[in-house]
């Protein structure tokens, strides 16, 4: 059988990572290796039926992105993106995917190595973007949120076993430290991010939020909402100041429309201060600053007047958190 390297970006990773998935991964050989080539990349092209396979599984997660080692082993297969990698590859870092019954193996990296190859491709904004997705709760299909690759703490730990020397390792390891843990989507991230990643990186510098943050509700709110705990967005529980990221979908369902309302009523009873944000409050810069100012208002901070330099940043910083799966090498 002959092994093909597929190193996917964090979103095919989770796929592969998902314990409902349709096909079955576990550990393969912990060894590190000098190259892609010690895995029989450069001797064994995956066949054409092989990678409409691996597309076709991976198609709601966006892009796949092969790993080769040299450039004459890209692939020009539909729906996949290939990127040259010649470092090493480090112990611990693989995972083996196999179909069962058909004889396909395809060998996919620990979240870690998908980070630095990340790195390798991208700026400190899509980085971030990519490792809050590792650590977030993206939902995989209508059945609601999913589980996390894996933490915060458990990516830092994998990053740290590498070698000190390993390229971009630095970057990776801060990209962790700046990300958030928890988030249920891509905009969820962006509205955490836009608001406190610090200034030199696009962001208002805000005090970061806690992402889905449990509220419990006391007995006549409870009956009042139906349910307990609450769980809400971006929350800073000092503060008791609350935003409540909205969809689409919370504008295309008179159920959820009237939940947010009940949602908002209850906890102004609770003396939180509640603001409801949809997409359009991130893209247009003047309605973040508003929106910004009114948080750090609540939370005792003050914010400089932006000038051009730093909408520049805001922009990239927004284009990174929610666009990092288009990425082009």
């Amino acid at each position: 059988m002959n092994d093909r390297l597929v190193i996917g970006g964090p979103t095919a990773l989770k796929f592969v990572l998902d314990p409902h998935a349709v096909w079955y991964v576990r550990p393969s050989d912990t060894a590190a290796r000098p190259s892609l080539d010690a895995l029989g990349c450069r001797l064994h092209a995956a066949r054409h039926h092989d990678l409409e396979r691996i597309r076709e599984a991976c198609a709601p997660y966006g892009t796949v992105h092969l790993y080769v080692p040299k450039a004459g082993a890209r692939t020009k297969h539909r729906g996949f993106c290939s990127h040259v990698w010649r470092k090493p590859v480090p112990e611990g870092s693989l995972l083996l995917w196999e179909e069962p019954d058909t004889g396909l193996t395809v060998h996919v990296v620990a979240p870690a190595l998908a980070l630095l190859q990340t790195a390798a491709m991208a700026g400190e904004a899509v980085l971030i973007g990519a490792a809050s997705e590792l650590m977030g709760r993206y939902p995989h299909d209508d059945k609601g949120p999913g589980q996390p690759a894996c933490s915060r703490r458990s990516l830092l730990a994998q990053l740290d076993a590498m070698p000190a020397d390993m390229p971009r390792l630095k970057r990776a390891q801060t990209a962790v430290e700046l990300a958030f843990e928890g988030s249920r989507s891509a905009l969820e991230t962006a509205a955490a991010g836009m608001l406190s990643l610090p200034r030199d990186l696009g962001g208002l510098g805000l005090p970061r939020p806690r992402l889905n943050h449990a509220i419990h509700l006391p007995p006549a709110q409870e009956r009042q909402l139906g349910y307990s705990p609450l769980t809400a967005d971006l929350a800073w529980p000092q503060g008791k100041v609350l935003i409540e990221y909205q969809g689409k979908h919370h504008f295309e369902s008179r159920r959820v429309a009237e939940d947010d309302m009940n949602r908002a009523s209850v906890l102004r009873q609770l003396d939180w201060w509640v603001e409801q944000w949809a997409k359009h409050d991130l893209q247009n810069l003047l309605r973040l600053d508003d929106g910004g100012r009114r948080v750090a208002e609540r939370l005792g901070c003050t914010l400089p007047e932006p000038d051009a330099g730093f909408r520049e940043l805001q922009g990239r910083l927004y284009a990174g958190l929610t666009g990092w799966r288009d990425l082009v090498p």
